[in-house]
């Protein structure tokens, strides 16, 4: 039976900083410096990035469809390429979730407010 894990999450986990949980296999991690599809910045640089402050995502298949559930912590900002995506975020409990469309970004919890709770990304979503 398929679980949809995230192959080498652990390993991922502890080089880079972020829980990849499951998808489709249709948004996977990548070097910044090879792919940018989607592009999530963070405040909390982590040795294993490719790029600091950053993690970036390719998109694959049709790229008009695709999903994958993650944590990344003290997220502020989403751009894109050529997909639209929606992300789920969370903060003091509560989920919000941003469409950013194709070419554009989107700033999310202390992006809009340097006030707010820092916040977790925790679902991405090609939406066409």
């Amino acid at each position: 039976m398929e679980t949809f894990e995230y192959p080498n999450a652990a390993k991922i986990l502890q080089e880079q900083g972020i829980a990849l949980r499951s998808g489709d296999g249709h948004i996977l991690l990548a070097d910044c410096k090879v792919s940018a599809d989607i592009q999530v910045f963070t405040s909390q640089d982590h040795p294993g990035q490719t790029d600091r402050g950053k993690y970036c995502f390719k998109v694959t298949g049709s790229g008009k469809s695709g999903y994958l559930k993650l944590e990344i912590p003290k997220v502020f900002n989403v751009a894109t390429g050529d997909y639209a995506v929606r992300a789920s975020v969370t903060a003091e409990g509560k989920t919000q979730t941003v469409n950013v469309a194709k070419n554009d970004f989107e700033a999310v919890g202390q992006g809009v407010d340097p006030k707010a709770q820092p916040t977790v990304l925790v679902e991405l979503r090609v939406t066409g």
